[in-house]
């Protein structure tokens, strides 16, 4: 009975902080979602942003924060919002759709060259699950790979054959699919420009060359950091050191 008791009082010491932080999370969502429908933009703003202190995102809470910014003139908000939002929801076309919205607003955009059809099509394929999504699927591609093979062992078919080589060729597919999604997730690294207007430099400090110029909303890439600086990439290969406070990295 002590025993049992003991196991109780662990459970519950361990239950409920984890039950409190989730009621803090949905009050906290339930009061931005009543400041956004009220007008009150930066109430709103205020109320997601404490969710994501506290370590929790979703990509409905990254799309009402992009809204929320896009209402009171924050594009650079916007556009980081929204990216973090299609970074867990990549077929989310209301995002993609604001996205676009929020990049007009931004000085520096450039406008890539339409990709060829097929690049098109595989990509619209891999960006429709995230990593994780494409690692289940290839899990269980193979599990039911593993369960034709056996039926195949008892019963002598034909069919059963021909299915197990599709099945085998399916999951080297979704497999190609996982590896390259996890390697781009993994590799490339992503922030926005977070103030009005930026100097990039040559070397991670203030008295190095100034050799470009960007401004807010602008999304880079991030290729390595120096104690207080980011290295970032522009799209036509520029590289330049910025400070890291003028830079949100995208989750």
């Amino acid at each position: 009975m002590v025993v049992g008791r003991k196991i109780i009082l662990i459970l519950s010491i361990i239950t409920i902080p984890v039950f409190a932080v989730q009621n803090g999370i949905y009050q906290h969502y339930g009061i931005g979602m009543d400041a956004y429908r009220n007008g009150q933009y930066e109430l709103a703003i205020q109320e997601f942003e404490s969710i994501l202190s506290n370590n929790w995102d979703s990509p409905e809470l990254y799309f009402n924060l992009g809204n929320a910014f896009y209402r009171v003139g924050n594009i650079a908000g916007a556009v980081w919002a929204f990216e973090s939002c299609l970074q867990l929801s990549p077929t989310n076309k209301d995002a993609k759709y604001n996205l676009k919205l929020a990049n007009l607003h931004v000085i520096d955009r450039m406008e890539l060259p339409e990709p060829p059809i097929y690049l098109i099509w595989y990509l619209g394929i891999k960006e429709k699950f995230t990593p994780s999504k494409w690692i289940n699927i290839s899990i269980i591609i193979l599990l039911f790979f593993s369960i034709i093979l056996t039926v195949s062992r008892m019963i002598s078919s034909l069919k059963l054959q021909n299915l197990r080589g599709s099945i085998i060729a399916v999951f080297f597919i979704s497999l190609f699919f996982t590896i390259h999604s996890i390697w781009i997730n993994k590799s490339l690294n992503l922030g926005v420009i977070y103030t009005t207007k930026v100097e990039a430099h040559s070397e991670p400090n203030l008295f190095s060359t100034r050799l470009f110029e960007v401004h807010e909303g602008l999304r880079v890439s991030i290729n390595q950091t120096a104690d207080e600086w980011v290295e970032i990439e522009l799209l036509d290969g520029k590289t330049g050191w910025i400070e890291n406070h003028q830079i949100r990295l995208i989750r």
